[in-house]
């Protein structure tokens, strides 16, 4: 749990040193050679509806890194939070996803991958703000560290277009 504390701390920083004059950082302003040990676990999700009401076909997983293939044990990017999780989770994280673009604040928290089966494994995650105007929040920049033992290796970073 340290080092994926570490790991958040590294991440956080990096973001708001982006942050110019109270403005949030854009995905244009993100550099992947930056933040490359990370990348593993990196996550960028889209923003589909300004006002998201914690819906989660309002949520789409653009990009998922390596480590985020492995835990999930499949492809999750380019579906939104409904193709990815059961009811329950898909709910859970459309909540702690739409306090990010309301609030445009970073969240943060631990999330059980039980409900895939993996019972030893958990998300330790933080979510940024990203706003290609600078204020109205469009894309979500994720970091997850894992906790416990990934069932499934297999890796491949992939964009939904």
């Amino acid at each position: 749990m340290l080092a994926g504390l570490r790991s958040h701390e590294d991440i956080f920083r990096y973001w708001k040193s982006l942050r110019q004059r109270g403005r949030l950082p854009a995905r244009a302003d993100l550099d992947p050679a930056a933040i490359k040990r990370r990348l593993p676990t990196i996550s960028l999700i889209d923003v589909l509806e300004p006002h998201p009401d914690n819906l989660a076909n309002s949520f789409r997983q653009r990009l998922a890194g390596t480590d985020l293939f492995s835990a999930y044990g499949g492809e999750i990017t380019g579906k939104t939070l409904d193709g990815i999780y059961t009811a329950p989770e898909a709910d859970y994280w459309a909540e702690a996803l739409t306090f990010v673009v309301e609030q445009r604040k970073p969240n943060v928290g631990l999330h059980s991958m039980a409900w895939r089966g993996a019972k030893g494994l958990s998300l330790f995650w933080l979510r940024l703000p990203l706003a290609s105007d600078g204020v109205n929040v469009d894309m979500i920049l994720g970091h997850d560290a894992l906790i416990g033992k990934i069932d499934m290796m297999q890796s491949g970073v992939r964009s939904a277009s």
